[in-house]
This record gives structure tokens, C-alpha cells and sequence, in this order.
């Protein structure tokens, strides 16, 4: 009786144990989300003039509208902006009300992916998966920020899950509601959702309790599900009248279908112009020409994701994630019907795997902070890894501590080299990686208790992850970030340059003398037009977005995103400046360029506008149409 109270005791100190380090980790992950978010600003000036406009009717909600008059919509679909449209509908319009729905997924995948690693290989390993999610640089950088990449793997990790539970319960429900999940993830950022495709497609297919005539049956009903969710409202908006919502932005021909395989799709993958508008486009640099992908995530190729752009991003741990995955591959049982290990190991390999290879090789439009895709996997994969060493250490010693010295050398040694790329952060961090690691593996060779092994493997762990957990702070406390494309690190890791613009591309300065001030500007448009008119009419979203967030106020954006759109042509344009909505317009050099029709017929018909000293020291006009704009006036 005392033997089974004892157990039980140590087992509930056990549980404690590994309930307040639970509780520790997703602290830590909440605090490197949370800390002063949203005090850089709004974030990306594009969405979130889009999230402005969504909170103006249920219409432009629906339609996930980028201006308030409707006239055009944002180029992703609507859901992730509809939890941050929630989130500022209660706490206003703000940089923390945006970027909340982001950070707060990012929290919440931590004891998810916990629960799902701690299943397979125990509760250590799930904690390990949860504390290299925690400290992902480039996770916490995207999740701190209203791109809506964080709540986008939040809900493919849920789909996850739920296919699990179908393997575990025998039930298809799970593996529709799994399906219905991922539909959801592609109605938050199109294509990127079927990234986690292969290990969702391969958890049921080798895992599942059922002959393999019902798990093919079961998959294509999955399939029924995933593709009615996934293209609902893309069909929605395609078969509502062209003239009674939103152009579609970003689609070149106004068709949501042509936005999921043009901009979103194969514009993703190779070097491709989306239209020959927006080639002309002087005063804007394509966000999918070679040079713009070379300077943010270097070069396509087999080491682009430990290359000087993107080691510190996400490539501390991936050369230890791929060795452990060998290791793991010789230790599990391979068979046509995998569980437990062997099926979690090819799970999450199918997750990150494909998803490296996809972002090694993409030569079409890419970010740095795509990569978070890869976070919930890389996590589980290092947690595997540590099992794996735990398991051959437990039944030849030597060979164990052999394997883990040797795999910690070489990572200890890559991740040195990315810390001597920052000298201000290289001698402290390298001393303290080496200290820690060193100290481990000093204690892994000795000790003969299981406990003693576990601190040892600990300090190993924590050896690993100083340089993810040092950039990861850096990135909480940069005071400073690239609200339109989210990096890790400190904000003078951030090169100077051309400003990038909210839609992702880099703008020059214009170099043809001044312009007039955007507050003076705006209180002029306000005060010579009524709130049932637009603004005025510029060509961008660049132009658009500083207006939109200002004012509130419809602004025509004749070009959508980038400027390469053309939501109408000259005659509904007539139409709309004689029916009194629309008075003034933004000449720019893009404009003259892609909406050259339109352009040619303002700078005819319209009037240069009067402004005042107080908007300019002279007028527009005297110094003719700038990069920037130059305002005409086409009251009647």
C-alpha cells in the first residue's frame, strides 16, 4: 500500500512538474507576442485600411472591401481580416486590436501542439516541441503583426488535430471537420492552406483503422469537403453581378478564380509577370522580379534557408530537424500501416518537408515571413530528435552520447556561424550557446540516472535554442519593425533602402520636387467634398492607404493593390465624375502608365486643382503631374 501511494504521489509531482513548465512556456510564448504589441503602428497600411473599410457595412465586410466606397477589394480572402475586423470592432481601430488575432493564435498553438506531440513521445518531447514554437523568430515576428500568416497555421495545426482524432476514434466526422478546416485556412490565405496538404492527405491515409478501400473512400468524401469550403466564397463573389460589388483586386480580370491561380497561385511559385499594367509601372518594383526575391531571401537553391538572409529567421534548428529526422527514420518500425511513432515521424516530415522544399526552390513572389509555415513542424521534429538520441541512448550508451556530441557539434558550429554574421550579438551569444552545450554533454557523458540524462539533454536543448530565443527577444523589443514585411531581429538588422510599401514592394523617392503635405492635403479634400462622395481618385493602394486610415472616407483606387489593375474603364469612369461621386484626381506617373486613358482624359478635361499656401507653396500644376501626383479638379 505505502509502494502505491508513493507512486502516486510521484506521479502527481510528475504532473505538476510538467504542468507549471507548460504553464512557463506558453507564458514565455505569450510575452514575446504580447509585449507592447501594436505600439510600432498598424502594421501593414493595405490591411489594415481594409479591415477601416470592412467596418463600414456588412457589404464591404462580406466583400472584404479595401476602400470604403467598395470599389475594389484587398487581394486575399476575407476570413482572417474578419477576426481582425471583430477585434477592432471591440477595442477600435489600432495597432493591438490588429494584430491581436494573430498573436493570440500564436499562443494557443503552443499547448496545442504540446497535446499532439506529448501523445506519441511523451510529455518531455511536448514540451520541447512547445518551447522551440515559443522562441521561432519568424513566427513571433509574423504573429506580432496583421498579416494573417499566424492565425493561418493556428487553424492548419487545428486541421491537424482533428485528422489525428480521426485516426485515433475511427470517425469520419473528424476527418471531414479536419477537411472543413483547411477550406478555412484557404479562405485566409488561398493556396498557402494546401501547404499542409501531403501530411494531412498521409496521417489518415497510413494511419487510419480501416481497410484501404474505406480510407481512399474516406479521403475523397474529405476531398468533396475541402474543395466546397476552400472555393465557397471565391463562387459567391464570382456569380454576384460585376456591378454590384467589389472589382476583385489583384485578378486582372475582376474573377476571384483568376486571383487564386494568377496572383496567388502560379504567381507564387515562378518568376512571372501578373500583367502587362502593371509591368509598366515605373515607380513601383514587381514584388515577384528575381532581384526583390534575391535581396530578401537570397537566391533559390538547397541552402537558401540557412543562407545570411534567412538563417536567423527560421534556420537555427533546421540542420539539427533534418539529422534528427534520419535518426528518427532508423529507429521506427516501417510498415504499409503505420501509428505511433512511425506515423507521427512521417506526419510531420510531410508538413515540413514539402514546405521547405517549396520555399528553397519558389522563384515566384516570396517573404520572409512565409516561413512560419514551417514552425509548428519544426518544432515537432526537434522534439522527435530528442527522443530519438533519448531512445538509442537507452539501449547502447555510447553510441547515443556518440551521436548526440557529434549531431551538437555540427549544429553548434552552424549556428556560431549565423551569430558571427551580427558582431554586436556574436561573442555573448557564442559564449553562451557553447557554455551551456558543452555543460550538457559533459553531464550526458556521465551520469547514469535517468533524471541526471534529462538535465543534461536540458542544458543541451537550452544550448540550441540561445540564438533562436536571443533573436526571438530582439524581435519583441525591435521598437522599430517593418510593419509591411515582417523580419526577426533587431531593427538595424533591418538595411536601408527604399521604404517598402504596404503592398510589399519598394517605392524610390520621388525626385521631382515637392509635394504637399498629406495633412494638408487631406484637410483639403475633406473640406471641398461631402461624405457621399470619394475623395478623390488615385491609382494605388500606396497612395490609398495613408487616406483611407485618416479619413475614413471612400477613395477611389483605380489600380487596385499595386496599380497593375483596371476596376473600370473611361466611360464608367465619365459616368462617375457626371453623377457628382467623384471631383478630384491624383495624376501620378504609374497612373499616366497603367490607367493611361484615363489619365490622358483628366489631365484634358479637368482643371488643375486651386489649392492654398497652406496645402503648397505653389501649385501642382506649375510644376506639372510628380511621381507622387498632381491634383485635378473635374467638378462640372
Amino acid at each position: 500500500m505505502d509502494t502505491l501511494t508513493d507512486h502516486t504521489a510521484s506521479s502527481r509531482r510528475q504532473r505538476a512538474v510538467i504542468l507549471t513548465a507548460l504553464v512557463a512556456i506558453i507564458l514565455l510564448g505569450a510575452f514575446l507576442r504580447f509585449y507592447q504589441l501594436g505600439q510600432s503602428g498598424v502594421g501593414n497600411l493595405y490591411y489594415a485600411s481594409t479591415v477601416k473599410s470592412m467596418l463600414t457595412s456588412w457589404h464591404n465586410f462580406f466583400y472584404a472591401a479595401y476602400e470604403p466606397g467598395g470599389s475594389v477589394s484587398v487581394d486575399k480572402p476575407p476570413v482572417g481580416f474578419w477576426f481582425q475586423a471583430l477585434s477592432a470592432a471591440i477595442f477600435g481601430l489600432n495597432g493591438f486590436a490588429l494584430a491581436l488575432p494573430q498573436a493570440l493564435a500564436g499562443v494557443l498553438a503552443l499547448p496545442l501542439l504540446f497535446l499532439m506531440v506529448k501523445k506519441i513521445f511523451g510529455s518531455l518531447a511536448g514540451l520541447i516541441a512547445a518551447l522551440v514554437l515559443a522562441v521561432s523568430p519568424i513566427t513571433i515576428a509574423a504573429e506580432r503583426n496583421n498579416t494573417v500568416d499566424g492565425l493561418l497555421v493556428f487553424v492548419l495545426l487545428l486541421s491537424i488535430w482533428a485528422a489525428w482524432r480521426a485516426v485515433d476514434s475511427g470517425r469520419l466526422r473528424w476527418l471531414l471537420l479536419g477537411a472543413a478546416l483547411v477550406g478555412l485556412g484557404f479562405n485566409i490565405k488561398m493556396l498557402q492552406a494546401y501547404m499542409v496538404v501531403p501530411a494531412f492527405y498521409t496521417l489518415y491515409f497510413f494511419g487510419a483503422k480501416h481497410g484501404w478501400g474505406r480510407r481512399i473512400w474516406h479521403l475523397a468524401l474529405a476531398t468533396i469537403v475541402l474543395m466546397v469550403v476552400s472555393f465557397s466564397w471565391a463562387a459567391a463573389v464570382d456569380l454576384t453581378p460585376a456591378d454590384q460589388r467589389p472589382y476583385v483586386g489583384g485578378s486582372g480580370d475582376n474573377s476571384v478564380f483568376s486571383l487564386i491561380f494568377g496572383h496567388n497561385g502560379l504567381a507564387r511559385i515562378f518568376s512571372v509577370n501578373e500583367s502587362a499594367a502593371a509591368a509598366t509601372v515605373t515607380d513601383q518594383v514587381s514584388t515577384n522580379t528575381p532581384g526583390r526575391i534575391t535581396s530578401e531571401v537570397g537566391a533559390a537553391g538547397w541552402l537558401r534557408l540557412v543562407n545570411t538572409q534567412l538563417a536567423a529567421q527560421i534556420g537555427w534548428l533546421l540542420p539539427l530537424a533534418m539529422m534528427g529526422l534520419l535518426l528518427a527514420a532508423c529507429q521506427v518500425r516501417w510498415r504499409p500501416s503505420l501509428s505511433g511513432t512511425g506515423l507521427a515521424v512521417l506526419t510531420w516530415a510531410a508538413w515540413l518537408l514539402p514546405c521547405a522544399l517549396y520555399f528553397s526552390f519558389n522563384s515566384g513572389i516570396m517573404h520572409t515571413y512565409y516561413l512560419s509555415m514551417l514552425g509548428p513542424a519544426l518544432g515537432a521534429i526537434i522534439a522527435i530528435t530528442f527522443w530519438a538520441l533519448s531512445q538509442l541512448r537507452q539501449t547502447h550508451r555510447w553510441l547515443g552520447f556518440g551521436l548526440a556530441a557529434l549531431i551538437s557539434g555540427l549544429t553548434a558550429a552552424y549556428e556560431v556561424w549565423v551569430l558571427s554574421l551580427y558582431p554586436a550579438y556574436a561573442l555573448g551569444g557564442t559564449i553562451v550557446l557553447l557554455t551551456l552545450l558543452l555543460t550538457g554533454l559533459v553531464l550526458l557523458a556521465w551520469s547514469q540516472q535517468d533524471r541526471l540524462a534529462q538535465v543534461a539533454m536540458a542544458l543541451v536543448l537550452a544550448g540550441f535554442l540561445a540564438g533562436p530565443a536571443l533573436w526571438s527577444g530582439l524581435t519583441t523589443l525591435n521598437a522599430n519593425p517593418n510593419s509591411s514585411l515582417p523580419k526577426a531581429g533587431p531593427a538595424e538588422s533591418i538595411q536601408a533602402g527604399p521604404m517598402p510599401a504596404s503592398d510589399g514592394s519598394s517605392r524610390q523617392p520621388s525626385s521631382q520636387g515637392s509635394r504637399p503635405s498629406s495633412s494638408a492635403l487631406q484637410t483639403f479634400l475633406l473640406q471641398n467634398t461631402t461624405p457621399d462622395q470619394f475623395l478623390v481618385a488615385v491609382n494605388s493602394s500606396n497612395e490609398a492607404s495613408p487616406l483611407i486610415l485618416a479619413t475614413g472616407r471612400a477613395v477611389l483606387t483605380l489600380g487596385g493593390f499595386s496599380g497593375g489593375d483596371s476596376i473600370m474603364g473611361l466611360d464608367a469612369f465619365k459616368a462617375l465624375v457626371k453623377s457628382g461621386r467623384l471631383r478630384y484626381v491624383q495624376v501620378s506617373n504609374s497612373m499616366q502608365q497603367s490607367q493611361r486613358e484615363i489619365a490622358n482624359w483628366v489631365t484634358s478635361t479637368c482643371s488643375p486643382a486651386q489649392l492654398t499656401a497652406a496645402v503648397s507653396t505653389q501649385t501642382m500644376s506649375q510644376r506639372g503631374p510628380q511621381s507622387q501626383g498632381a491634383l485635378y479638379d473635374c467638378a462640372p
